[in-house]
This record gives structure tokens, C-alpha cells and sequence, in this order.
């Protein structure tokens, strides 16, 4: 893996130094030099780097000030002069404070750090990716239900929710229900994430719901009671869809 790097400091022999240090480790790419923050800000809404080398102290806007512009996903590594900076380098949640003079076994250091971080982060990424496909493959888009003599396809998407009955539940699918002997406790694993518990009796599929009023949620012309003890994560559940 190439680590993409840019150069953001005032100082050209400062500049000149850190070229030839990366230059001088395989796994590092330069992608640019600037010599003041305004200008990497110009650079970075047209293109993307993986690290950052970034001086604190520089005139109009200081690497601190920059950092703040750019957010906290974006990985830098500050160098200055002024050791006094180290403490408040960490709390922007820098990888690693290189101080001028900077040698470069300390710069070695420093990006082999950095690698490491990105790889990781990377490989977390891959897995999270892998493990969101996996999961997508394993909902079902369509299900059979055995209703007394007969088995039914039913549409995931169509059910508006699902009723417990002491061993039984109902599926509720428009104007038709399907009854089926099951357990709620066992149906709740196999289901989709659009299918919330909302009460002891009660799992709906939040894309059915017409709307949330006084502690419950209406889907078609059912109006459906929101129990306390799953109130507070159903609501969580509703609020990473608000607009």
C-alpha cells in the first residue's frame, strides 16, 4: 500500500528535507508541496491525500487552524519548531509530532506509525464492507409461510408487521394475515434490519410506518402501541433516518 502524502509548510528548506525523506521510503508517495494552508485547502477540495505533513506555524492560517478546517478523519502528522505545540498536536488527534530539526530515523518512525494505522484502518474497512455484503445476502427478499394447509410467498418488503399470539404471530400484508406457528423470539434473528420490536407483542417494518404519534406508530389504518421498554431504541432506530 502507497501512502499519498502532502507537504503543507512555509519553509522551503523545511519542504526540501521532507521531499527527500520520503522519497527515500518505498511505501510513501508525494502528491504535492504548499507552502501555506490556504493553499493546501485550494489542493485538498480537488483531491485526496492519506497524510499529511503539516507545520504548525505558519502566517494567516496555522497548521492548527488547518486541522480544525480539515476534521478529525484526516491523518497528519505536525512539524515545528516550538516543542510547546505537543500537547495540543495530540489533542487534534495527530499521528505523531515531528520536531525541527527532524532526523530522519525520527521520520522513519513516524511513518512506519502511520502505516501501520492506515493498514488497519483499511483492513477494517474491507472486513466491515465483506461483512455488510455477507449480511445483505442472507435477508431474503421473499419468504414462504405455512398457514394451516397451504404455503404462501410473501414479499419482505410488503409485510407491515408482525403480531405474537402466545406461539403463533400473524404477518400482516396489507388487508391479508397469514397465521403461522412461531415464536416472536424466533423470528426477530432472521429478519431484515427494517423490522423493529416495538412492543412485547408488536415487530413492524419501519419502511410501512405512515407515522409516529403519542407513543405510537400508525402503518395503513393500524395503530399500533409503543411499549416503554423498547421505546427509547426504537426511537434511536427512527432518529438515523430523520431528516
Amino acid at each position: 500500500m502507497k501512502i499519498k502524502c502532502l507537504i503543507v509548510d512555509d519553509e522551503p528548506l523545511a519542504v526540501s528535507l521532507l521531499v527527500d525523506y520520503i522519497g527515500q521510503v518505498p511505501f510513501l508517495e508525494l502528491s504535492h508541496t504548499c507552502y501555506n494552508a490556504m493553499e493546501a485547502l485550494t489542493f485538498l477540495q480537488g483531491q485526496t491525500v492519506d497524510l499529511i505533513f503539516l507545520d504548525i506555524n505558519m502566517p494567516h492560517l496555522s497548521g492548527m487552524e488547518l486541522s480544525n478546517l480539515l476534521g478529525k478523519k484526516q491523518k497528519i502528522i505536525f512539524t515545528t519548531a516550538y516543542s510547546n505545540y505537543a500537547v495540543e498536536s495530540y489533542e487534534k488527534n495527530a499521528l505523531d509530532y515531528l520536531l525541527k530539526p527532524i532526523t530522519f530515523e525520527r521520520f522513519v518512525r513516524s511513518v512506519t506509525k502511520a502505516w501501520e494505522i492506515l493498514e488497519k484502518s483499511k483492513e477494517n474497512s474491507l472486513q466491515n464492507t465483506e461483512s455488510a455484503e455477507d449480511t445483505a445476502k442472507q435477508i431474503p427478499t421473499t419468504i414462504f409461510l405455512k398457514t394451516g394447509k397451504s404455503v404462501i410467498k410473501v414479499e419482505v418488503s410488503k409485510i407491515d408487521y408482525i403480531e405474537g399470539l402466545k406461539d403463533y404471530v400473524i404477518f400482516v400484508v396489507g388487508s391479508e394475515k397469514h397465521i403461522v406457528y412461531k415464536r416472536m423470539k424466533d423470528l426477530e434473528t432472521g429478519l431484515s434490519p427494517d423490522f423493529y420490536r416495538i412492543h412485547h407483542s408488536y415487530i413492524v417494518n419501519i419502511n410501512r410506518i405512515r407515522k409516529i404519534e403519542d407513543n405510537h406508530v400508525f402503518i395503513g389504518e393500524n395503530r399500533i402501541a409503543i411499549s416503554e421498554k423498547y421505546r427509547d431504541s426504537f426511537i434511536d432506530k427512527i432518529q438515523e433516518k430523520l431528516i
